[in-house]
């Protein structure tokens, strides 16, 4: 009777430790998905903002002879297009490669006849506004592509680590739950074996040191 007592009180102790390790990783696994989520929000937001100011970037770049932006207004309609997942991620690279090779593109100006001194000193005060737009909006772009490699590379790392405690013996019970999120990386990788270490295949990774190199070269033309 002591020992069925005994046993009793075991198995209970067992359940009860059970149910608090399976309500713990719940709610590990869920504090892990919502993390993912406010991330890959915070990443959209990133993009969003660029795609939003590539146009004003085309448009100036426009008023500025011996540019082909034909790559880079492709590669922006690609990227909107594209779905958040691997697809995205290489449009983004692609972008931000197109961006880049748009400033350094050696501009030329039409040559016009300037038929008084004031004339080409007006000209020569709008080249220079030109240039100056040029360069300030190209740094802006720099900027948001930082931004999206660093909102990337925090949204991999919380959705491998959420990736990781799924398949955890305890959080397998929760799989429909907890459903895996798609990394963004440009390797098309199964969301559970996907390795989505900080900077490898990261959108704007394989483009961040040309984009540096390009804002240099921004607004040259004379």
């Amino acid at each position: 009777m002591v020992w069925f007592i005994v046993g009793g009180c075991l198995i209970a102790a067992l359940v009860i430790v059970f149910v608090v390790f399976t309500v713990l990783r719940f709610n590990q696994l869920s504090m892990a998905r919502s993390v993912c989520d406010e991330a890959k929000r915070q990443l959209i937001g990133e993009i969003r903002a660029r795609h939003a100011l590539v146009p004003a970037y085309i448009g100036t770049l426009n008023q500025v002879a011996g540019h082909d932006l034909s790559r880079l207004e492709l590669a922006l309609a690609s990227a909107e297009r594209a779905p958040f997942d691997h697809r995205g991620a290489a449009a983004e690279n692609a972008l931000t490669e197109a961006i880049s090779d748009a400033a350094r593109t050696p501009a030329a100006r039409a040559e016009r006849v300037a038929t008084s001194e004031f004339a080409r000193t007006q000209q020569a005060a709008v080249n220079e506004e030109i240039d100056t737009t040029v360069q300030l909006l190209h740094d802006q772009l720099q900027v948001l592509t930082e931004r999206i490699l660093t909102a990337s590379r925090f949204y991999n790392t919380n959705v491998d680590r959420y990736h990781r405690q799924r398949r955890r013996p305890i959080s397998r019970l929760f799989t429909r739950v907890f459903k895996a999120r798609e990394p963004f990386t440009e390797s098309a990788v199964d969301g559970d074996s996907a390795d989505t270490s900080p900077g490898r295949a990261t959108a704007g990774s394989s483009s961040a040191g040309t984009a540096s190199a390009g804002a240099a070269s921004a607004g040259t033309a004379s």
